[in-house]
């Protein structure tokens, strides 16, 4: 069985716009597949109208949808039968496989294979399975040609567009800086080390939030921008999809300099989560694996720096770099079923050479390689770091959280003798690092044996809070299931459970160590398909009832604000449907829930008009900052849930919101975009219109 996260096609193809399609009919001498100009031409209709809201009109694709042209695609399906192609054309769309006619899925197939380079001839591709399993996709014809027009190269790298005063000036950024940072900036993704995702800034309050205008804005590359922007000295950092980095006037928006990577032909730009400021260098993850360090003055790259894979090329970089003790830290991505999985890894900021790596896939002979029940290490996959890590300096610890494994069949099974078990380590893990070595210091795994993909891959929040009577510096996090769970930050000690009632398959958690009983309708027999991610009846479906959408924390009221989803799936239609369906906002799916740490109660939860897609935002004002698939971008007050202010904007707010301020003067920053997997799954399940592309990054002020 593969996992959801590895199977359906993820239809990611160049748009008409960017690529013409090839008018002249091949011969038809035996070498080319059978498909004809008209099923290509009918196959682009049915692949916009039933596919694109997911992997993109641009076709540029979004989260886990991989690319399907250029290298990828003909290492994928070169010299594999057309049969098992057309097998997972069929699961399309999300939810509802099968449901097109079969000469429609036969078109987009024709459309597919014409967007990979092979030419259309005159007879017709057959719609019958076994003449599709006798053709052979031929490798040597697939094109190795991918244009990356989604975002052609816009800049150059020869420094910035002119002299600039404001990003002359930049001070050095410094390890005690990173770790108290001034109010004004905003140099990390969450803003601190404990990614609590909080500004202490006070200018825009409660009583004039109502006043927020638009200070100014700028159009962004087409793409998943889920950025995180990063400002420093009044220079806001800005990275986009398509490997644009762009440096800004934060008062003003007047463009800085620009710097887009080159990438190959055939790598596919990604979405990433952001860059990483330290001394006068960003450091930019790319989509071809790289980590390189640019002069945050001129846009020069000072370094670059190739990751070593191990020769596998299915890895991503989707999260954003975080700093410590002079070193960039990130994980990786598996985009596919990487043999042995992802690592977690450090380079020195002075030279760019790497200084450690974790794999988050324990090795056989390692410790916790005992868990896999036998599995040889070429068979272990997953492991992924979709979100940046968190850094307590005191300890002098980093925190990651490794995702699910790609393949569950085999873990199903019982260990095969007593000195072995299914537990999957360090899937669903929260693991502390050693920062200068990348030693494991301690491990606590939230879910064993994932079979559902209910993943605990999210933000880690260092915190100070009582636990039973005593003050703690704890570990806060919370995966799909929308359980949150506090760890102590110094040894793992498991020291509680939240559960917020968003699911039906944890019965269960033991309050001494938190281990979970589950629901015998969550357990898949061994010959269950699991479709989407999930079984039938399962809340949260798989999209969860939280996801990257972090969550934001207010240490002086010890209250947590999370963003949900109130989405579960039919055991028989195949239909999302709500947990807690509220008729005043019927479909919309998407629910704020404010919880205070130390008394775990819930303070209030309301209904939004759509599904949450944006990072949460607080401020020391009582301000919530919060943006949804419905385009909305919102501040509510911390105390009630009450709307204060909103302002609807040009696409849906997949990304991480921040303050900042310049010369005295607050502002607020959010990125827009078409979004990616899970933006696009809700909308669609939301009913919601948003333009097929487009990103804007705006920024909000008080009038003077």
């Amino acid at each position: 069985m593969k996992s959801a996260r590895s199977t359906g096609i993820g239809l990611v193809l160049v748009g008409l716009s960017l690529w013409q399609l090839p008018l002249n009919a091949a011969d038809d001498d035996g070498t080319n597949l059978p498909f004809t100009q008209a099923q290509a031409t009918q196959g682009k209709l049915a692949y916009e109208e039933n596919c694109a809201s997911c992997h993109g009109f641009e076709l540029e694709g979004f989260g886990l949808v991989p690319s399907l042209s250029g290298s990828y695609f003909a290492d994928r399906w070169g010299d594999v039968t057309l049969d098992l192609l057309a097998l997972d054309v069929r699961r399309m769309p999300p939810s509802k496989e099968n449901s097109l006619s079969q000469s429609s899925y036969i078109d987009i197939l024709a459309y597919v294979l014409m967007r990979n380079g092979l030419a259309a001839g005159q007879n017709s591709l057959p719609e019958n399975q076994t003449s599709l399993s006798a053709l052979t996709i031929p490798a040597e014809q697939l094109s190795q040609q991918r244009i990356a027009a989604a975002n052609p190269l816009i800049y150059s790298t020869d420094g910035p567009l002119k002299v600039s005063s404001r990003a002359q000036s930049l001070s050095l950024v410094s390890d005690a800086m990173l770790q108290n940072p001034s109010a004004d900036d905003w140099l990390i993704w969450r803003r601190t080390g404990n990614n609590l995702g909080h500004s202490p800034l006070d200018q825009i309050t409660r009583d004039n939030v109502d006043k927020l205008q638009l200070a100014w804005s700028w159009a962004l590359p087409s793409g998943a921008n889920m950025m995180a922007p990063i400002v420093h000295d009044g220079v806001l950092f800005a990275y986009s999809f398509g490997d644009v980095l762009q440096a800004f006037d934060a008062a003003t928006g007047e463009l800085l300099w620009g710097f887009q990577r080159q990438l190959d032909d055939d790598t596919p730009p990604d979405s990433k989560k952001g860059v990483a400021i330290y001394a006068d260098k960003i450091i930019m993850p790319t989509s071809d694996m790289h980590l390189i360090a640019i002069d945050a003055r001129t846009g020069k790259m000072a370094w670059d720096h190739k990751v070593d894979t191990g020769g596998e090329d299915g890895h991503w970089f989707k999260s954003a770099p975080m700093i410590a003790n002079g070193k960039a830290i990130i994980g990786l991505t598996g985009r596919q079923a990487v043999e042995g999985g992802d690592f977690i890894l450090a380079v020195d900021m002075e030279t760019g050479a790497e200084v450690w790596r974790f794999y988050t896939i324990a090795r056989p002979d390692a410790p916790g390689g005992d868990t896999w029940n036998g599995l040889p290490l070429d068979q272990r996959t997953g492991g992924s770091v979709w979100i940046p890590g968190s850094f307590d300096a005191e300890l002098n610890l980093v925190y990651f959280g490794p995702a699910p494994t790609y393949d569950t069949e085999r873990l199903r099974q019982g260990p095969n003798d007593s000195y072995r078990n299914n537990d999957a380590l360090y899937t669903n893990s929260t693991v502390a690092l050693d920062a200068d070595t990348g030693e494991l210091a301690w491990h606590y795994q939230h879910a064993r044996n994932d079979q559902l993909d209910h993943d605990w891959a999210y933000e880690r929040q260092i915190i100070e809070l009582p636990v039973n009577g005593s003050m703690r510096k704890v570990v806060v996090t919370g995966g799909k299931l929308a359980i949150f769970e506090a760890l102590d930050a110094a040894t793992g000690e498991y020291l509680f459970s939240i559960d917020l009632d968003m699911q039906n398959v944890v019965a269960e958690i033991d309050p001494t160590t938190g281990n979970k009983s589950l629901f015998p309708t969550a357990i898949p027999a061994l010959d269950d398909v699991l479709s989407e991610f999930s079984l039938p009846g399962i809340c949260p479906d798989w999209l969860g009832a939280r996801n990257m959408q972090s969550t934001a924390y207010n240490p002086a009221t010890r209250t947590l604000y999370i963003p949900l989803s109130d989405t579960c799936l039919d055991d028989e239609t195949d239909q999302r449907w709500q947990k807690y369906p509220d008729s005043s906002a019927d479909g919309s799916y998407g629910i704020i829930k404010a919880v205070n740490l130390e008394s775990k109660e819930v303070v209030w939860s309301q209904r939004q008009t759509g599904p949450q897609a944006a990072a949460n935002l607080t401020t020391a004002t009582g301000l919530l900052f919060i943006g949804s698939v419905d385009r909305w971008f919102k501040a509510l007050d911390q105390d009630t849930g009450q709307v204060l202010w909103e302002r609807r904007l040009d696409n849906a707010l997949n990304s991480y919101p921040i303050t900042y301020r310049v010369d005295g003067k607050q502002y607020v920053a959010v990125a827009t975009n078409s979004g990616g997997i899970h933006t696009r799954t809700m909308r669609n399940a939301a009913g919601i219109n948003l333009p097929p592309s487009g990103a804007t990054l705006w920024v909000f002020a008080l009038p003077d």
